[in-house]
């Protein structure tokens, strides 16, 4: 795809208004001359306070906790609440939460008390923007971090805080980043545009850098190009931390036009920029870098560096791309024709995914969005009202009705669409996760088959049950293997009285071994590991738009005696009832 003339004079436009704004906006003078003011007075909690979020906004976040610990310290000390004490609350908060540190919640939690009690809007809007980072970086929870997002957009309203409030927007095209939505397009250019309105480089830069990716995901790689490179423009004329993203998004771009070398080597230069990465942005990297490995064959590379992702999500408490990572797991050991390994990878993914289709979530999610693009919708036509107040007083009354009218229209139209998108993807997702299944239970099944045949072939002391001695790794692995044939195809977890000591008597070992065997390989108990088999069974019957068992039928058939415990854990698992499933069903092959 070649790269047209008029996009080379954008990127030339785009720099030259960075410049001018970068020339405006340079963080280290205020740093020198706050840090100058507190040499002078080491007491004064005004600049330890603009010190705690220049750090922040700079992303070096160990000096924002070491001038955010002073601040507590002297509010404390002095009793000063309101001031010292709550700023202090929110700068460490937010530092923690980007390092990854529980802690954060505790600070973020004191700040939203003392900032409701005093009614502080402008406090509120930063402890409401680390309430999302929280909820968005920590527990992947990114329906609760909108919520919080917004909440801080309404506050920033109150206390007219333009800045912050472009911040906010900034961290909700983010949240679409992270869910690769574009529909997160708008409000990165909103963000890009205010931070052109603002002269501020950092909302220049995120609204950059998040735009792109949207035009990457709308497979629009042109439009993406020119933004991206005025990120990085203005990433490095601020030295800002957190480099490592903007090389991923360079890497993708270059990676689906074609240029898989050239995208290696923007991966690489990212994860050289060690001690200027956040995890979540080395994460991203590797996964990426994986990929593309994978694609010149090198599975093993790619496996080695996926694990190396898969690491560092853990024990720097940081969920955000694993299940990209987990994906990509499974589809290396799928390449390699190792499918057990695949399956494995594939399951374990549909144990983490975060319950991105729950009903109650996504309604939330559809009134917070609605409810913003009215407030947004409202704000133009006031300002549209101040200019043709003296000529169009009755024409606009007439627009104003009219508008509202369609906005009211438009929520109850976007609603039902947005419910009905949500259970057809729910029915779609659970459909293609049973093919592929199937086909990867067939090639274990051949695999399996060839295995016996030349176990047969062998002494008969090969294939003797366990002994009464401790579980070796290998004879660990060998119960498992044989409990998961066990389930698969003499599906024993459809007895109704299924009991621990029954499965063990089949498998000639004792309750303990088998409880030691599944939780070590499933992360589950017993009833946990015997229910899951039971509710993947029942997708399976229900996602046939043929089978019209009665689902009290169902239930029983798949192993369960109670009709309440088989539509709590179908809920939970799905994310909607049993009967709104099969009724999505019916209706999709109806349609087709």
């Amino acid at each position: 795809m070649r790269f047209e003339a008029r996009h080379i004079i954008i990127v030339f436009l785009c720099i030259w208004v960075s410049v001018q704004i970068v020339a405006q906006e340079n963080i280290f003078p205020a740093i020198q001359q706050q840090e100058k003011i507190l040499k002078r007075h080491p007491e004064d909690v005004h600049a330890l306070k603009e010190l705690c979020f220049l750090y922040l906004h700079k992303a070096d976040y160990q000096k924002a906790i070491e001038y955010g610990e002073k601040l507590f310290k002297l509010g404390y000390e002095k009793r000063d609440y309101k001031f010292s004490a709550l700023y202090a609350h929110i700068a460490l908060g937010q530092a923690y939460l980007m390092l990854g540190d529980s802690t954060a919640i505790n600070h973020l939690g004191q700040a939203m008390l003392i900032g409701e009690s005093e009614k502080n809007d402008s406090a509120l809007c930063s402890v409401y923007n680390g309430m999302g980072l929280y909820a968005s970086n920590i527990h992947k929870d990114y329906y609760s971090a909108l919520h919080y997002f917004f909440e801080g957009i309404e506050a920033a309203h109150r206390c007219q805080y333009k800045e912050l409030e472009a911040l906010l927007l900034g961290n909700i095209s983010s949240i679409y980043f992270l869910k690769e939505d574009p529909a997160g397009l708008d409000y990165s250019l909103q963000v890009y545009e205010m931070g052109h309105d603002l002269n501020s480089a950092y909302l220049i830069f995120i609204g950059a850098l998040n735009t792109s990716y949207m035009y990457y995901l709308l497979h629009d790689y042109d439009k993406a190009l020119p933004y991206i490179k005025e990120a990085e423009f203005i990433m490095k004329q601020n030295e800002y931390y957190n480099q490592g993203n903007v090389y991923a998004i360079y890497g993708m771009i270059e990676f689906a036009k074609g240029n898989r070398q050239q995208a290696i080597e923007y991966y690489k230069e990212g994860l050289a920029l060690n001690d200027k990465n956040q995890t979540s942005y080395k994460v991203l990297l590797l996964n990426e870098y994986a990929i593309a490995l994978a694609e010149e064959g090198k599975n093993q590379q790619a496996i080695d560096l996926l694990f190396q992702a898969l690491s560092l999500t853990k024990t720097e408490n940081c969920e955000i791309y694993r299940n990209k990572v987990i994906n990509t797991l499974s589809i290396c050991y799928e390449n390699m024709g190792k499918y057990v390994e695949a399956l494995s990878w594939q399951r374990k993914l549909q144990q983490e995914t975060d319950s991105i289709f729950n009903t109650d979530k996504e309604k939330v999610l559809s009134e917070l969005r609605i409810k913003y693009d009215t407030e947004h919708q409202a704000n133009e036509i006031r300002k549209n009202k101040l200019v043709l107040l003296q000529k169009e007083k009755k024409e606009q009354a007439l627009i104003g009705i009219l508008i509202i009218v369609l906005l009211v229209i438009f929520a109850l139209w976007y609603r039902y669409k947005r419910q009905n998108q949500l259970y057809t993807n729910i029915v779609r997702q659970y459909q293609e996760s049973i093919r592929k299944e199937q086909q990867l239970k067939d090639v274990i099944s051949s695999l399996r088959k060839q295995q016996e045949e030349t176990a047969s072939a062998l002494p008969p002391s090969a294939s003797e049950k366990y002994a009464a001695s401790s579980l070796t790794s290998e004879k660990k692995m060998s119960l498992f293997q044989r409990l998961e044939r066990l389930m698969q195809e003499e599906e024993v977890y459809k007895e109704n009285l299924l009991t621990k000591e029954r499965v063990a008597d089949l498998l000639g070992t004792n309750r303990t071994y088998l409880s030691q065997v599944i939780n070590e390989q499933t992360q589950q108990n017993f009833t946990q590991y015997i229910n899951n088999y039971r509710i993947n069974e029942a997708i399976r019957l229900l996602s046939d738009p043929k089978n019209d068992i009665p689902l009290k039928a169902v239930a029983a058939e798949v192993g369960f005696s109670s009709m309440s415990t088989f539509y709590k854990i179908f809920q939970n698992t799905v994310g909607i009832p049993p009967k709104q499933y099969r009724n999505k069903v019916m209706s999709m092959h109806n349609n087709t």
